[in-house]
């Protein structure tokens, strides 16, 4: 009898269901020095640092913080042109989305309460420091990394460890990752279906990893309505291999 295997959604937030990096265009805001700023994405883009060193980084050369000056910078904004049709799919099909995140579950929050979305989410999580300096108050944020990996200083929020934990293979739930950035290079081995734009593009094609390209979630939607279509929904064999492995603490 053939299996019937069921698909689980793995999606990036920033630049993928959103047009913007929100971190970037929002919280970058924030930054006054655009020279160290770009060093530090320089230095993370190139490998020279780890996700959680540039957010500590980042995060350090925030200055002036407001919340309301923030909300208004999350709120300008915008949503791929075809996530709620992508999400209405998924809800007539039974597949279940998770969005992972290396930002911050603040403007995550944010972003969805604006968008009438009610998804699970991962994500480091913002902390507020309020500093009082010659009687004038001050606030400071800083981050915790609440699904980290213990046994891994890279990641703020172990992308991969999320798709594995959130996946069953013994009930044949296959998992389909989509993602856009440096932050879905790890995650991208472990998935079975690999959705990828420009720098995780890029790495899954020097890697070696099956992906397919996308621009916008039309195309995402219409790629595994053909996958389905064709009974091509199955684990990749050398992913399932990596997840038996971290799993088993190989």
């Amino acid at each position: 009898m053939k299996k019937k295997y069921t698909l689980k959604i793995f999606c990036d937030f920033d630049g993928t269901v959103t047009k913007k990096d929100v971190w970037v265009d929002a919280l970058g805001k924030f930054i006054k020095d655009d020279g160290k700023f770009a060093d530090v994405c320089k230095d993370f883009e190139e490998g020279r640092i780890t996700s959680r060193e540039c957010i500590r980084r980042e995060l350090a050369l925030v200055e002036d913080f407001d919340f309301d000056v923030f909300n208004e910078y999350i709120d300008t904004q915008e949503l791929d042109d075809h996530f709620y049709e992508f999400i209405d799919f998924c809800k007539e099909n039974n597949f279940e989305i998770i969005l992972l995140s290396e930002g911050l579950d603040y403007y995550i929050k944010y972003v969805q309460k604006k968008f009438n979305l009610n998804l699970k989410f991962f994500a480091n999580e913002l902390e507020v420091i309020t500093q009082e300096t010659n009687g004038k108050k001050s606030v400071r944020i800083t981050c915790n990394f609440p699904y980290s990996d213990e046994h891994c200083n890279c990641c703020g929020m172990s992308k991969r460890n999320v798709l594995i934990s959130n996946t069953n293979d013994l009930e044949n739930e296959v998992s389909v990752f989509i993602g856009d950035g440096v932050s879905d290079f790890c995650a991208s081995n472990y998935a079975d279906i690999v959705f990828a734009k420009k720098s995780l593009a890029s790495y899954c094609w020097k890697n070696n990893i099956t992906y397919y390209d996308f621009s916008d979630f039309a195309d995402v939607k219409n790629k595994l309505i053909k996958i389905i279509e064709k009974g091509q929904v199955k684990h990749k064999q050398n992913a399932k291999n990596l997840r038996k492995d971290v799993l088993l603490g190989g």
